[in-house]
């Protein structure tokens, strides 16, 4: 018994209003502050990816314009070498004796040392003429300036060679790379005959390579040489080691066929060869996300100076949202020490919520078990004050239909007594009076035989074989029969007059509700008049109703008693009242019974005028 009674209380509290608000609540805070967090960590990261992302956007641009004034320095400078004349001269052989070729070399060595090497930035120039000579300018050699033969097949079959001859005197960037004359390549050089010159090899250094076709601009405008230009890297990778990736990132130039052509240092180009991702062509630039090599990586980029390259800037993207780790960590302790503060909030909201629901619960279930006595004695100013209002009242009202129902049973079970009692007794009346009557005209006592008559007749219809209503023509007569007995009695002091709509006969009325107004009307209104009375009963019909009116001119009502009656009809009580009004609240009492709430006498009186009682009910069949 204990374990069943243990099992349901248990199912109850699985299936309470407070536990299903807990489990709301918690259910409804932890998924509101999860998907809060979420959201938020998302929505932060994306923030900050973006903002890191357009400042190392930022950064590859400034540094995409250092080195774009940088090539274009580079691209002036071979503009003044392209059109030095004394080097076209040398090209071509066009001295006019000994002394004037010693003169235009060291003219050209000067030029190169003090104008075309300014800044102290070229590793290696060479002058490759297709006519008769050459010319290699590299400072940190032995011999700064060389004097070569005519440029042989074996590098102008090279595919550099071959690219920049093609160009017509465009620029043709090469990149950071070896040396292109390094190893064997030297061989295909041939000294002058008669001279004797040191000849070092130049190591496999990377430099920035570009070149450009020398055209006849002062002849035939053919291309009679190409000018190649080795210039020392420091510049151009210091600016790209400058940009910084949080030290795991790199900064690289790619060329247009997608090949690196510049990184801070050797290993990273060895490392890097082709870039394998393609870049838009045609793109300003930007940022975008990519997966490179199996990492999720973030890429940003730039064009450059030159037609086709791009700087580029690459990191892994874990590297850029580095901060945003610390949000995603402040963002779940924060979480999970709301959903905690949710789970205590909702265990004190689902306390406070099913407490007073557990107080109506418990009224209600002592109601449920006939305790109509029971009040919920806490007063609030929520729903639940409004709940517990409507249940006081409702349970005040059940009780008072269950007395009143009590009562109304008591009255009928009383009335029904008297009833039988009334009909053996009327019965034996009535032929007894019947017996008078004829008795009465045999010795013509006339005054006699007409109350006898009445009376038999009152009796008669009275009794109406038991039955509580009668028809409104037999009501009509039994008031008839009543005021001819009255008549006899008082010897024609008051006159009557009765006026009935014809329509009304037929319809059924309570049959002892009509004559105590109107016995009222000569007892306490015309009985104790001075002179002759009047007495006016109108049977009228409005509408649906039927008006029945009993009007006098008799000594009225004290406006202190007139209160009185009028209070004790307005009390809830059925029955009772003091003798003065007992006949009114008898009909009172029985039209409520019958008609319910809102039917009753009316009464209106002034003293020393006359008192108009009127009662108004509903007709049925």
């Amino acid at each position: 018994m204990t374990t069943g009674m243990f099992g349901k209380r248990s199912r109850y509290r699985l299936w309470s209003f407070g536990y299903k608000m807990f489990v709301l609540y918690v259910v409804s805070m932890t998924v509101s502050v999860s998907l809060i967090g979420y959201f938020s960590y998302r929505k932060s990261t994306e923030i900050i990816e973006m903002k890191v992302g357009q400042i190392a956007l930022e950064t590859i641009q400034q540094a995409d314009k250092r080195i774009d004034s940088i090539l274009a320095e580079y691209q002036n400078r071979s503009q003044l070498l392209l059109g030095y004349k004394p080097l076209h001269k040398g090209i071509m052989d066009a001295f006019k004796d000994n002394y004037d070729r010693i003169q235009t070399n060291a003219d050209i060595d000067n030029f190169i040392s003090t104008t075309i090497n300014a800044e102290n930035d070229i590793a290696r120039l060479y002058v490759f003429g297709e006519k008769a000579n050459s010319y290699r300018y590299a400072e940190s050699e032995n011999s700064a300036f060389a004097v070569w033969p005519a440029v042989g097949p074996e590098i102008a079959g090279q595919d550099w060679y071959r690219d920049i001859a093609a160009a017509g005197g465009r620029v043709v960037w090469l990149g950071i790379r070896p040396s292109v004359l390094h190893g064997n390549a030297l061989s295909s050089i041939a000294e002058p005959a008669g001279e004797k010159r040191e000849r070092s090899r130049p190591e496999a250094s990377p430099v920035f390579a570009f070149g450009r076709a020398i055209k006849d601009v002062y002849g035939t405008n053919e291309t009679i040489g190409v000018a190649l230009f080795e210039m020392k890297p420091d510049r151009i990778r210091d600016i790209l080691g400058q940009v910084d990736f949080h030290s795991s990132g790199v900064t690289f130039m790619v060329d247009g066929a997608g090949r690196i052509v510049g990184t801070p240092d050797d290993d990273r180009l060895a490392g890097i060869g082709t870039f394998e991702l393609s870049l838009p062509a045609a793109s300003p630039g930007g940022m975008m996300r990519t997966s490179y090599k199996g990492h999720d990586t973030v890429l940003v980029h730039d064009p450059m100076y030159i037609e086709g390259w791009k700087l580029v800037g690459m990191a892994p993207a874990d590297h850029f949202i580095r901060d945003s780790l610390e949000i995603r960590g402040f963002t779940v302790v924060l979480a999970a020490s709301l959903v905690f503060v949710a789970v205590a909030l909702a265990l004190v909201a689902s306390s406070r919520m099913s407490k007073p629901v557990r107080r109506l619960m418990q009224a209600m279930k002592r109601a449920r078990e006939g305790d109509f006595q029971v009040q919920i004695g806490e007063r609030r100013r929520d729903e639940f004050g409004v709940l517990y209002d409507s249940f006081n009242l409702m349970v005040s009202r059940i009780k008072s239909l269950i007395d009143e129902l009590y009562i109304q049973r008591l009255l009928q079970t009383e009335l029904q007594l008297k009833m039988m009692a009334s009909q053996i007794n009327a019965h034996f009346l009535y032929n007894t009076l019947d017996s008078i009557h004829w008795i009465s005209r045999i010795y013509k006592v006339d005054e006699i035989s007409t109350m006898i008559f009445g009376l038999s007749n009152y009796l008669r219809i009275s009794l109406s074989e038991g039955k509580p209503e009668v028809t409104v023509r037999e009501a009509v007569q039994l008031i008839d029969s009543y005021l001819s007995i009255q008549q006899v009695r008082y010897q024609d002091r008051f006159t009557v007059r009765m006026s009935v709509d014809e329509t009304l006969s037929d319809y059924s009325v309570l049959k002892n509700i009509f004559q105590p107004i109107v016995e009222n009307a000569i007892y306490h209104g015309l009985e104790t008049k001075k002179g002759k009375g009047e007495l006016a009963i109108r049977w009228m019909r409005e509408d649906d109703r039927l008006v029945y009116e009993v009007a006098d001119n008799g000594v009225g009502i004290e406006p202190a008693k007139l209160a009185e009656i009028r209070e004790s009809l307005g009390s809830p009580e059925l029955i009772g009242g003091d003798e003065g009004c007992f006949a009114l609240k008898n009909i009172h009492s029985q039209l409520k019974l019958a008609y319910g709430e809102g039917h009753g006498p009316h009464i209106e009186s002034e003293r020393g005028t006359g008192t108009v009682v009127r009662l108004t009910v509903p007709l049925r069949k």
